[in-house]
């Protein structure tokens, strides 16, 4: 037989006293009838614990294949007999019996199997599985769509315009950036204008570095594991599968002292020249706003502004302008959200008119159009420039 495999001897219960007989036997030893079809062979409970067959004889029985039944009698008959003991008929016509089909075990009971043979990674498996399920559930629920009817509770608009004047303007710079268009240059002598770096020698460094010393091995211990296979002859194969056994190693790391030589740098000042200078040039002179309250009213502070208003020769004024309209909704109770709308959209956000809200994790959209967040109406936006009166820098008189 092959390595591994070793024969074992089935029982049947004679259906007409309930006599348990040997495999072997192919008529009741306590009633005298032979075995019929309806006798099936018994596996024993614990085939491990079931005795190995050792004698010449019943290991020929038992490697020799499947019985067969004589198509005349219908008596049982071993594959080693030639001829049906009672008639005589040659086994070319015989009825062979074969083995009871193999039973088929669902997904749901092979899992059951698993998990009873491996309980530690079973358990570690349902945990990474309420982990992962808790994470995806957290994830879900935070972008979940959540739908309301919301109240407009305030609005809030802002026009501003930014005047840029071209005049005279003082500045300070480095000789080589000024540019070709300046005037009434002054030098402000040298400054440093950048570090760098120089090498200025070695340091020993010391450090542990971790090296391979070798290995730890632990033995790793078999775990075999049988299954038998009716034979359809009063017997039954029983293979052994084994796994594991042998040892497992993995490298040793040790400590290792070393040093090594690193380079040190200084930093050394480069200087460059400063000068401070006149040029006409464009520039940012003074920002004028015009607010309100509600979606009515609105308009432009070109009052303020006085674009072009008192200009010296050669000075110049242009207009940059800019909007924005910012409505504040009441949904859900108490809760507050400030989003910023269009232009041709704002008219219709009237203090109190209702208005269909949606909200998806980050995202906002008010009457299905998308919007974005707007910083509410007591914080200050911080893209929004600050109002000024004068140039951004104080020019000196106009030549």
């Amino acid at each position: 037989m092959p390595p591994g495999t070793r024969q074992i001897e089935l029982t049947w219960t004679c259906s007409s006293c309930g006599h348990g007989n040997r495999g072997r036997d192919k008529a009741c030893q306590g009633c005298g009838d032979p075995k019929d079809a309806s006798e099936r062979y018994e596996m024993p409970g614990a085939t491990a614990a079931a005795a190995t067959v050792t004698d010449p004889h019943l290991v020929r029985l038992a490697t020799a294949g499947a019985d067969w039944r004589c198509s005349f009698w219908r008596q049982r008959q071993r594959r080693l007999d030639g001829t049906c003991a009672t008639c005589g008929a040659s086994v070319a016509d015989a009825v062979v019996e074969a083995p009871p089909p193999a039973v088929v075990l669902t997904w749901w009971q092979r899992c059951k199997r698993w998990v009873k043979a491996h309980p530690v990674a079973a358990g570690l498996l349902a945990a990474t599985v309420v982990a992962i399920v808790a994470v995806v559930g957290a994830r879900a629920w935070a972008n979940r769509t959540r739908t309301f009817t919301s109240t407009v509770a305030a609005v809030r608009w802002d026009h501003a315009i930014t005047v840029e004047r071209y005049q005279v303007w003082a500045r300070e710079g480095w000789r080589q950036d000024a540019p070709a268009a300046a005037f009434a240059v002054r030098s402000l002598g040298q400054r440093i204008h950048h570090y760098d770096e120089v090498l200025d020698g070695y340091d020993t460094e010391y450090y542990t570095e971790q090296v391979a010393c070798g290995e730890d091995c632990t033995t790793e211990p078999e775990h075999c594991s049988e299954s038998c296979t009716d034979n359809a002859n009063g017997f039954a194969t029983c293979t052994t599968t084994c796994t594991g056994g042998g040892q497992s190693c993995s490298t040793r790391y040790c400590s290792e002292q070393r040093s090594r030589q690193v380079p040190r740098y200084r930093k050394e000042p480069r200087y460059a020249e400063a000068v401070a200078y006149q040029v006409w040039d464009w520039g940012d002179h003074r920002t004028v706003h015009a607010r309100g309250a509600a979606v009515t009213g609105l308009r432009w502070p070109t009052e303020e502004a006085l674009t072009g208003v008192g200009l010296a020769e050669r000075e110049q004024e242009r207009e940059r302008r800019a909007a924005t309209y910012a409505v504040t909704l009441a949904y859900d109770g108490a809760a507050r959200i400030t989003v910023a709308v269009t232009p041709e959209a704002f008219p219709g956000f009237a203090v109190g008119t209702k208005h269909r809200l949606r909200l998806k994790g980050k995202t906002v959209a008010v009457d299905g159009v998308p919007v974005v967040r707007a910083p509410a109406a007591d914080q200050p936006d911080p893209s929004e420039e600050a109002s000024a009166g004068g140039p951004a820098e104080a020019p000196p008189p106009a030549p």
